[in-house]
């Protein structure tokens, strides 16, 4: 039988091992001349934006992401012509370089998203822009403040 300061130290090897890694910090370059306008810390990305998204088997979806100042966002989605049921998700998101923004939590969908002035674009699965005919309609506008 192990005497109980053996246990405990067995135990405590055990639980050492298991240890969860830290994740890795992601460090950004330093702005190159003139773009610094393009940098989170510069942008003024906190906010709403909107507009109606391709789709494949239907006209659109609309969708509307709001990023808050903690890095939380929240999704809210309607296929148009589908009925008016809303889908909302949401949680946390992280910045990928300087004017990018993966989305966590996404199952399925787009989870990388290039911030800009008054705009979120998003992107492909390879986190590039999005060419072609249908470009424009990937990028949300950013929604005006309302006074109340």
């Amino acid at each position: 039988m192990l005497r109980p300061h053996a246990l405990f130290l067995s135990v405590a090897i055990l639980l050492g091992g298991c240890a969860i890694q830290p994740v890795a910090t992601i460090r950004t370059p330093a702005p190159k001349p003139g773009t610094a306008h393009t940098r989170h810390a510069t942008l003024d990305w906190v906010g709403t934006y909107a507009g109606v998204l391709p789709c494949a088997d239907c006209p659109g979806v609309r969708e509307i992401i709001t990023l808050n100042k903690d890095h939380t966002y929240e999704i809210t989605t309607q296929y148009v012509d589908r009925g008016d049921q809303l889908f909302r998700r949401g949680n946390v998101f992280s910045w990928v370089d300087g004017n990018t923004i993966r989305l966590e939590g996404v199952s399925a969908g787009p989870t990388l998203y290039r911030v800009g002035a008054n705009r979120l674009t998003q992107l492909g699965r390879d986190g590039k822009v999005i060419r072609g005919p249908l470009a424009a309609r990937f990028i949300l506008k950013k929604i005006a403040k309302t006074r109340r």
